[in-house]
């Protein structure tokens, strides 16, 4: 009786064993990285607004707009680094977000400005620098949307002119 006892109980064990890690990696949500495509004019104006479409992007994903100086120019890719510029909605305009087919058109105004880090040992020691006329910058597009079982990441950009108005 005790061997047929310990036996059960081994054979339990090993269950339990077998079952746990198939229950954890039910437990966890799949990850599904998607390439968003970015659609602009090719021009921006600091001040202004302006409008960008977006598709392929996580399915009602709250999104975020950057527009980044890329690390080609010379202060951002030689000498410090460059912290892209946060685009806002439009004043009046309705939050970034995409609908439930991850596509979206957004009007925002252009940021006067992006941040120049000097000191690479402290990031918070950052000047802010106004975008040159014919600087050539990305515009980036990052968003994720989650349900109980699959987590999307979508990211897109663009590339751009500045142009400053006379």
């Amino acid at each position: 009786m005790a061997l047929a006892s310990c036996v059960a109980l081994v054979s339990a064990c090993v269950a339990a064993m077998a079952a746990a890690p198939a229950m954890a990696a039910k437990q966890r949500p799949k990850f599904v990285f998607l390439k968003a495509k970015v659609i602009a004019d090719g021009t921006l104006t600091p001040g202004h607004h302006e409008t960008i479409s977006v598709a392929r992007m996580a399915p009602k994903a709250a999104i975020r707009v950057f527009i980044e100086a890329p690390p080609t120019t010379i202060q951002c890719g030689e000498l410090y680094f460059c912290d892209p510029a946060r685009a806002q909605p439009a004043p009046g305009s309705p939050p970034f977000r995409a609908d439930a087919k991850g596509r979206a058109t957004f009007t925002f105004v252009m940021p006067d400005t992006y941040f120049l880090e000097t000191n690479p040992f402290d990031p918070k020691v950052r000047q802010p620098v106004t975008f040159a006329d014919q600087q050539r910058v990305h515009i980036d597009v990052d968003g994720s949307s989650k349900t109980k079982r699959v987590r999307r990441e979508a990211f897109g950009f663009a590339r751009a002119t500045v142009i400053l108005s006379h």
